[in-house]
């Protein structure tokens, strides 16, 4: 019996996986993005929500979005621990757009988007995931401002045949963690190989036509970003910071006639000190 026992808990524990840690230590992204995948879709909000007689007439232009797959390898500092999650990953998607269709006007767009708690794919050999995605969206009136106006129709615009190349940086805890000896931008428009140099995206455009990217935590579709993209930081709403309150000065606190309750500073002429003596109330 206590043979058969034994035996038992050998097989067992031989059966185990490699222990398991939440998150990565180290994490290295690859590019998994083809010149025939890089492809402008579109998507148009829907919703039951406000709903009037009108609804149908009303003309609900769509936004565009451009998939980014990658690949995700995280690991341990301890090799024996293979990693659930990868805390935070930046991915920084550069994208240039012919705006015209001879491609002679270019303009490129960028976009940084902090994407968290990102899952593994847990293997013996490796912790990899190959079916992650980032995205970028672009609103219908800067689509309209990438085609140059061309259109008359905002339900007709449409930068299908417009994306001429794509350039994605990834970063973790901020240093780049692009794998080694792989490419990280994609020509999609052959024809301006010689218009787009080495590192392309390095470079500012002064010019722009007034467009922005935008995470999908600033469109319409934030709530349903699951399953296919990660989580991101934050989750809804743009990552623009407010301006400062200390910028904003009331008139009341310039206009001495109507500060009757706010503190006089009143300099002392011997020791050079200010005294604070609040007013009463009458």
């Amino acid at each position: 019996m206590k043979r058969i026992s034994l035996l038992l808990t050998v097989a067992a524990l031989c059966g185990l996986n490699q222990a398991s840690a939440v998150s990565a230590d180290y994490a290295q992204a690859e590019l998994k993005l083809k010149p025939s995948g890089a492809q402008v879709e579109q998507v148009v909000p829907r919703a039951e929500y406000f709903v009037t007689k009108d609804t149908n007439k009303a003309v609900n232009p769509a936004w565009h979005y451009v998939r980014i797959p990658y690949a995700l390898e995280g690991k341990c500092r301890d090799a024996s621990k293979l990693p659930l999650y990868v805390d935070e990953l930046k991915v920084h998607v550069y994208l240039v757009f012919a705006a015209d269709k001879e491609g002679k006007k270019l303009t490129m767009l960028d976009k940084e988007i902090t994407y968290v708690n990102i899952p593994l794919t847990q293997k013996v050999d490796s912790s990899e995931n190959k079916n992650v995605q980032a995205a970028v969206f672009i609103s219908p009136s800067d689509a309209a401002r990438i085609c140059a106006d061309e259109s008359s129709k905002v339900d007709k615009v449409d930068l299908k045949d417009r994306l001429a190349a794509v350039a994605v940086e990834f970063k973790f805890k901020d240093a780049s963690c692009l794998k080694p000896d792989t490419e990280q931008s994609v020509l999609v428009n052959k024809k301006l190989k010689n218009r787009l140099n080495a590192q392309w995206w390095t470079k500012e455009d002064k010019k722009g036509v007034g467009a922005r990217l935008c995470s999908i935590a600033e469109t319409p579709f934030a709530p349903f970003y699951a399953p296919t993209f990660p989580p991101t930081s934050p989750m809804y709403g743009s990552t623009a910071a407010a301006a400062p309150v200390a910028d904003y000065v009331p008139a009341s606190v310039t206009d001495s006639t109507t500060s009757t309750d706010s503190s006089a500073t009143e300099e002392d002429d011997s020791t050079g000190s200010k005294k604070k003596n609040k007013k009463r109330r009458k």
